[in-house]
């Protein structure tokens, strides 16, 4: 094997980092192709690198001064609501928006991306937090040498903060103070296409929604959920139930909107046509299920804190029910506040799901990054990354 240069050269390397919220578990993955020469690391990291081989493991906590600052209560102001320039948009509690949007407050920069959090409305405006999501939580780096050497010269003078990167988007799907995120207001349920579902899945798509690198990353997070003999429901199924291959099930029973897709589908044993935004209550038996997942799909549910509560009934005992998503989907079926939140954040809606039953325990999430696009996928070329992968699970209590 060959060690990672020490201080030169490239590595290719998985930066997982875990933390916890008041609502779940939370691990965070990015596949890094570092330029040990010109991106940046915590000096600690790159000392503890050099020397090391293919798929040595390195795990430290993060310090504020390597990761994001500590919290800051000078950054959670109160402005007046005109200073909020979202035009129809209203600011909600619990949401994130880009600093952009707001005017005459002290510290922000105009134009920028980084986001902010609406904590409340107040009586003459409300209050914001400028703080970084990831703020306050203890952070843990576990840093895997995937491949100890790159060619560096695709690497050199990109000078990317790698540990930065890692933390963009993770924190938003932790509820702020611990109260409910404020994701219903107005027509957040709506679609832009609200004809029946049934005629709009009528004719088959027997096409991959995401590319198979992504579909290894779902795979993988079921085979670690799954145990053998588990009777699994495929909520929303399509002709790819995602499931890890050799694991010996008790048997999976596919629920869609299409005939034709599921019998495509070689991991079903049994199919039932049923429409959940017609009807959230499935036709299944309390306990019937040790497992349910549910595939790039939970998008397209306009009455999902119904069908959540169900599934909390047709799982067993200690039945793991998991969720997983990319932001790949069809904009006319997903439900409006779909659309409007960051993908960090649809882990929180999610998460909200499974909360508002008050049925699931050990919960968590899981996000999936950077690894490349497969040259096998219609969009190799085109997006230089793989689709990202998103995951929230919990256990019925």
């Amino acid at each position: 094997m060959n060690p990672v240069v020490d201080g030169k050269g490239a590595a290719g390397l998985i930066l997982e980092l875990a933390w916890t919220s008041g609502e779940a578990a939370h691990c965070e993955r990015l596949r890094a192709p570092v330029d040990l020469w010109g991106d940046i690391l915590p000096p600690r990291l790159l000392a503890e690198l050099a020397g090391q081989e293919q798929s040595a493991v390195i795990e430290q906590t993060l310090t504020p001064a390597e990761s994001v600052p500590e919290p800051s209560t000078g950054l959670v102001r109160t402005a007046p609501w005109n200073a909020f320039a979202g035009g129809e948009i209203q600011p909600r509690a619990g949401r994130f928006y880009p600093r952009r949007l707001l005017s005459g407050v002290p510290g922000v920069a105009p134009g920028s991306l980084e986001p902010f959090r609406c904590l409340r409305g107040e009586n003459e405006g409300f209050a914001l937090d400028l703080n970084h999501p990831l703020a306050g939580h203890e952070l843990t780096l576990t840093v895997t040498v995937e491949q100890p050497s790159l060619d560096e010269q695709e690497l050199t003078g990109r000078s990317i903060d790698w540990i930065s990167r890692l933390c963009t988007g993770p924190g938003m799907q932790a509820r702020a103070e611990g109260q409910p995120t404020d994701f219903w207001g107005g027509d957040a349920l709506l679609r832009d296409d609200e004809a029946p579902d049934i005629d709009f899945y009528e004719k088959p798509r027997l096409v991959g929604h995401l590319d198979s690198q992504a579909s290894a990353h779902i795979a993988a997070l079921y085979g670690e959920l799954l145990q053998p003999g588990n009777r699994v429901l495929d909520l929303m199924a399509a002709y790819q139930s995602h499931l890890p291959a050799g694991l010996e099930l008790g048997g999976v029973t596919g629920l869609g909107l299409n005939l034709d897709e599921m019998a495509a589908n070689p991991a079903l044993d049994g199919r039932v046509i049923h429409d959940l935004n017609a009807e959230p209550r499935l036709p299944f038996d309390d306990d019937s299920f040790d497992a349910v997942v549910c595939t790039a799909s939970v998008e397209y549910l306009n009455q999902p804190r119904e069908v959540f509560a169900d599934l909390a009934r047709v799982l067993a005992p200690g039945g793991v029910l998991a969720v997983t998503f990319s932001n790949r989907f069809f904009p006319p079926k997903a439900v409006r506040v779909w659309k409007e939140l960051h993908d960090f954040e649809k882990m929180g809606l999610v998460l909200d799901y499974f909360l508002e039953t008050g049925r699931f325990g050990d919960l968590a999430t899981l996000s999936a990054r950077g690894w490349p696009r497969p040259a096998d996928d219609r969009h190799h070329g085109e997006y230089p990354a793989s689709d990202p992968v998103y995951g929230v699970w919990g256990r019925r209590e």
